[in-house]
């Protein structure tokens, strides 16, 4: 269920008093999120990437197309067999920052120290016993080869495929003498991964798209008059993406073309429009700008010089007449958008985040719950704290007064009132044991609410997830989608909130 986005249209024709209102009462799904203070008046460029950034993609349609196209060329392409036909894909099943182990064909969720909290093998779930046994003695090395990142919304298709690969395998395998069926796991990761970047490589899927754009493309009203808000306040925009010239027509011209008067075609929002730029590599490596001929005579005379093909950051800053830190960059990758932009070319970055939405209506969901948790796990820590001091201070009748003193300070009621201390300490751990059975059932029932294999995107238990700190560290600002932008004035400072470390708080 998504939470519904609450915007007052009627606000929008008064920007000040829209911006007045919305300092006080921006809904949650509508706000910028600050991880690191950013002025928008030392920003002079401001670039977005086209997918999943400007074309939010209608997730379930989006994904199913692009499992299906790559299960076809399984088949076709390496020969498995024709029950993978059977296979559908499974939406539950996949949330971003998870890991392959494509050693074992395991799936992995981890905390920000890269300590593995969940796991399953394929599609069915790891006991804590057997993950522990695999993964709790050390520290996941992501660059070690072994292992693959799932950060992006068009891979979800790639682990459900995979997921359900591994247990097809092995439901072969059974019955076989040795291992043949398990030492195939990273060469089907390998088959899997070939065959989901062929499907977008080949134009597989977006030959579907192009033909049906409104099926799979999520249009937001509201984003042509945020790109001209932003423009009307002498900000150069421009358009970096690595998809090609005709699919980027027929999607940006959907969403952003004939919608304003005053800007009839897309190109007329950009100042500069790079297509195929070949991210991340473009903030890597000095190619020169080429000429794009796809689309030429669909763009008006006037914009053309404005659209490139490749080319590197250099140039495009050269172009825009700007520096490294006075560019804002809006993406969704977070290894190709985000981390590399920031640590190649000083830019600031925005994360566009779709999976936020249904993140934050599960969080105003599981509100109640989740403050009763806390009040039970407080609880807890105090029972258990005052528990090992008195098994410290074991000293006769000082003992036993000091347990039942405790006990009534908690509000713990006892029968016997001249029981000795090892009563009192038993009624105080039989407390702290139903305190935690009760906690157990809470975490469990949050976890389901969010995701009933792997829990909430951006936390793993108690520590932010892989994913969640990945944002944190390389977001200086992120939000669901470009529009909410348009609920801020343009020149903004976005202030990040104060850190605290545990004993600050």
């Amino acid at each position: 269920m998504k939470m519904q986005r609450k915007r007052k249209r009627s606000h929008r024709k008064n920007p000040v008093g829209r911006w007045l209102q919305h300092q006080v009462d921006v809904e949650p799904i509508d706000r910028i999120y600050v991880n690191r203070s950013l002025r928008m008046d030392s920003i002079a460029a401001v670039g977005f990437d086209m997918d999943h950034t400007l074309a939010i993609y209608k997730s379930k349609p989006f994904e199913t197309l692009a499992f299906e196209k790559a299960q076809q060329k399984l088949m076709v392409k390496w020969g498995y067999p024709k029950s993978v036909e059977d296979l559908k894909y499974d939406k539950d099943f996949v949330i971003r920052g998870l890991v392959v182990d494509k050693r074992l064909g395991n799936i992995l969720k981890m905390d920000k120290h890269r300590y593995v909290s969940i796991a399953s093998h394929g599609t069915r779930p790891l006991s804590d016993e057997v993950r522990k046994q695999i993964y709790s003695n050390r520290r996941i090395r992501l660059s070690s080869g072994n292992y693959s990142v799932i950060d992006t919304l068009f891979s979800l298709p790639e682990i459900s495929l995979y997921a359900q690969m591994v247990d097809l395998i092995d439901k072969i395998a059974e019955g076989e003498k040795g291992q043949r069926g398990r030492k195939e796991y990273r060469r089907l990761y390998e088959h899997v991964r070939d065959c989901v970047d062929e499907a977008h490589a080949d134009d597989s899927i977006k030959k579907v798209i192009i033909k049906n754009p409104l099926q799979y493309t999520d249009i937001d009203p509201d984003l042509p008059q945020t790109l001209q808000q932003i423009r009307a306040h002498r900000k150069r925009l421009f358009l970096l993406t690595n998809s090609e010239p005709i699919y980027t027509d027929v999607i940006m011209s959907k969403l952003l073309s004939n919608k304003l008067r005053r800007l009839p075609h897309w190109t007329d929002y950009f100042d500069a429009v790079v297509l195929q730029a070949g991210k991340p590599d473009f903030f890597t490596h000095r190619l020169a700008f080429q000429p794009v001929n796809d689309i030429k005579n669909r763009v008006p005379i006037k914009n053309r010089r404005r659209i490139f093909i490749g080319g590197s950051v250099q140039e495009l800053q050269k172009f825009l007449k700007v520096r490294g830190d006075q560019v804002l960059y809006f993406g969704d990758h977070t290894y190709g958008d985000i981390l590399s932009s920031k640590h190649s070319s000083g830019w600031r970055t925005a994360m566009i985040i779709q999976d936020l939405e249904e993140g934050l209506a599960k969080v105003e969901q599981t509100t109640s719950m989740r403050k009763k948790l806390l009040s039970l796990e407080r609880r807890k820590d105090r029972l258990v704290g005052w528990r090992d001091f008195l098994e410290r201070s074991k000293e006769g009748q000082l003992g036993r007064k000091l347990a039942e003193a405790i006990l009534s300070r908690l509000n713990i009621s006892t029968q016997e009132k001249r029981g000795g201390l090892e009563y009192h300490l038993g009624v105080l751990q039989k407390e702290i044991l139903s305190l935690e059975e009760q906690i157990e059932g809470l975490e469990s029932d949050l976890h389901m609410a969010f995701n009933p294999h792997w829990g909430p995107i951006f936390k793993a238990g108690r520590e932010n997830s892989h994913f969640g700190a990945q944002v944190h560290s390389f977001a200086c600002i992120y939000t669901s989608r470009v529009s909410n932008f348009l609920n801020y004035p343009v020149n903004k400072y976005f202030e990040a909130p104060h850190e605290y470390l545990p004993h600050e708080q």
